[in-house]
């Protein structure tokens, strides 16, 4: 390259006003002291430039197609194209003052005109600037500058999930149901505020690198508040993304409500499960038509690994009908907060870092009964004012099943170990007496009893809680099933047989009118072969 184009390089950086004079004057003289009085090539100034931080790449690309203009809206400096779309584009921003970075949303000039557009890009403005969620991206400020309309939104740095499943495949299950409930607490704040979303899919959803997921993309956000549908006003009935679309909102995109952002979500996580929408092929009409007339195939048929309750998650959220859906985002976190709980006797090695060490393990195992030897029991005996101690649980440990509760303790001063019939028989003498310990165990050591040996006549008694015993006092809640959450995921169960006796008074009147019948046919059967030789 000659030096005639970094000299044309140059004159259109000084015209695009993106370097203040001053910055851009002390720049250039270093770049001619590291030259040594070389002539500076094109390539040799513009990377020098953009190692300074003086102009980014974006600003290098449009400069060489012969382009100073629009690098600027209002107190903003435009730094690259974050993307771009049929309703908008969107760039990062810097604040020329206190050099905040913006995302900011440019609505194309060929959509100015359209008052539809116009006014569904303002509506967006509103109705998110309204909103403060953490899992909402912000809205700071509407504006325009002649006919540019944009909007000032909070710049989240990461990638939507739509590109991270392309990226990565298929998101692990406690993934999956982390980011649906993140996505779940955000349109939960929406729909308190009667704001529907109608756009829910991977691409509206974008995830940070710390894990946190924020909703994007307000554009198609329907306000029941409003006093007339923009969508009605003009006549635009089918609004939304074909492969996350609600089957009734298909037909009439001003008539529905949270429950079709339910729906949507129900198909995102299809998506992020198996990697594919629910209806992969055909038109999009066709596919259209598929979320009103078909069932996609069960997320257990497509991922090996994912467990029923999912499933029927999925499935619950995915229901044709709006009234056979969870009802709303609070009835789907709980459901949620069920499957994630399922999740965790199920961790593979894989996912190893969510468990504790095996050292960590050992010393928090709750442990149910353990029996102490004879010898260690009758040392602990002599020691007033032991207690049992329950060791911590770890809150991702799989619960131990539930312990029958325990008689109340019995006092120290009280507590014997087993006695033969002598000392059982002086055990009343010793309580009348006023001693605060215990008298001394007979010598001879008691026998142990044989498990064979039949138990004296009585109703079974549970064993004292003395110091030779340990018991975890933890009241674990049964882990609920597929059924016990009906409400929340699929229909009502089926309640179980009871075992036990049954009413045999049926049975017992349907013999007795069998003997019955038997016992008229033999009498009458009897009179008629009387009659016969009689006569």
């Amino acid at each position: 390259m000659s030096e005639l184009s970094a000299k044309s390089f140059l004159e259109l950086v000084q015209k695009s006003g993106l370097v203040p004079a001053d910055k851009l004057k002390q720049a250039l003289s270093e770049l001619s002291k590291r030259a040594a009085g070389k002539p500076v090539q094109l390539e040799e100034l513009s990377q020098f430039l953009i190692s300074a931080g003086l102009i980014t790449q974006w600003h290098h690309d449009k400069l060489l197609t012969g382009k100073f203009k629009g690098f600027f809206l209002g107190q903003y400096k435009l730094l690259s194209l974050l993307g771009t779309g049929g309703m908008s584009t969107v760039y990062l921003a810097e604040h020329s003052l206190s050099g905040q970075r913006r995302a900011i949303k440019v609505l194309p000039r060929a959509r100015v005109n359209d008052k539809s557009y116009l006014d569904r890009f303002f509506r967006e403005g509103r109705a998110a600037a309204s909103l403060s969620h953490p899992n909402i991206v912000r809205i700071y400020d509407l504006a325009n500058e002649e006919d540019v309309y944009y909007m000032v939104m909070e710049y989240v740095p990461g990638v939507d999930l739509h590109q991270k499943i392309e990226n990565e495949g298929p998101a692990k299950i406690e993934d999956a149901l982390s980011y649906l409930g993140q996505a779940a607490e955000g349109l939960a704040h929406a729909h308190a505020r009667s704001i529907v979303h109608r756009d829910i899919k991977p691409a509206n959803l974008l995830l940070t690198s710390d894990g946190t997921l924020k909703i994007l993309d307000l554009g198609l956000a329907l306000v029941n508040e409003e006093q007339e549908s923009l969508t009605l006003m003009y006549d635009e009935k089918v609004m939304g993304t074909a492969d996350f679309l609600a089957p009734e909102q298909a037909l009439n995109s001003h008539n529905v409500d949270a429950r079709a952002d339910i729906y949507s979500l129900g198909c995102t996580l299809y998506y992020l499960v198996t990697g594919q929408p629910p209806f992969a092929e055909g038109t999009i009409a066709q596919r259209i038509a598929m979320h009103q007339s078909r069932d996609p195939k069960p997320l257990r048929e497509l991922r090996a690994d994912c467990l029923p309750l999912v499933d029927a998650l999925c499935e619950r959220m995915m229901k044709k009908s709006p009234a056979d859906r969870i009802p709303s985002c609070e009835k789907l976190l709980q459901a949620i907060e069920i499957c994630r709980e399922s999740l965790v006797p199920a961790v593979t090695s894989a996912n190893e870092q969510y468990l504790p060490s095996a050292s960590a393990r050992q010393a928090t195992r709750p442990v149910a009964a353990r029996q102490t030897p004879p010898s260690a029991q009758a040392k602990q005996v002599s020691t007033p004012g032991a207690t049992a101690t329950t060791p911590a649980r770890h809150p991702l440990k799989p619960p131990s099943p539930p312990i029958p509760p325990s008689p109340p303790p019995v006092p120290a001063a009280t507590v014997r170990p087993a006695t033969t019939p002598k000392s059982a028989a002086a055990a009343p003498a010793a309580q009348s007496g006023a001693t605060d310990r215990p008298k001394p165990v007979a010598p001879a050591t008691p026998r142990p009893v044989s498990e064979k040996q039949a138990s004296p006549p009585g109703p079974p008694t549970a064993p004292p809680a003395g110091p030779g015993i340990v018991i975890d006092t933890h009241q674990v809640a049964p882990k609920k099933s597929v059924g016990e959450v009906g409400d929340l995921l699929v229909q009502a169960p089926t309640r179980p047989r009871k075992r036990g006796k049954t009413n045999s008074l049926p049975a017992n009147l349907i013999v007795a009118a069998i003997v019955l019948i038997c016992f008229l046919v033999l009498v009458g059967m009897v009179i008629i072969l009387a009659r016969v030789f009689g006569s």
